[in-house]
């Protein structure tokens, strides 16, 4: 019989997605809209250097797709 965490992996995107959107939800209405940006900028700047850090970041290929012709 499994156990109720082996029945939701197959949806743990949406329940990571509903709990982002749960999260961002309560700052945009206790902090307001720019802290809240602030945030996730934040958070995405440090997604990016933890990657780097890691050595998963490949900087050619955001290169590439950045620059090709659209």
């Amino acid at each position: 019989m499994m156990s109720t965490p082996d029945k939701l992996i197959p949806y743990r995107g949406r329940i990571i997605g509903i709990l982002i959107g749960f999260v961002l939800a309560v700052l945009l209405l206790t902090i307001g809209f720019g802290p809240t940006i602030l945030i996730v900028a934040f958070m995405a700047i440090g997604f990016i250097i933890g990657k780097w850090r890691d050595g998963q970041l490949n900087i050619e290929s955001w290169m590439r797709f950045f620059a090709k012709d659209r």
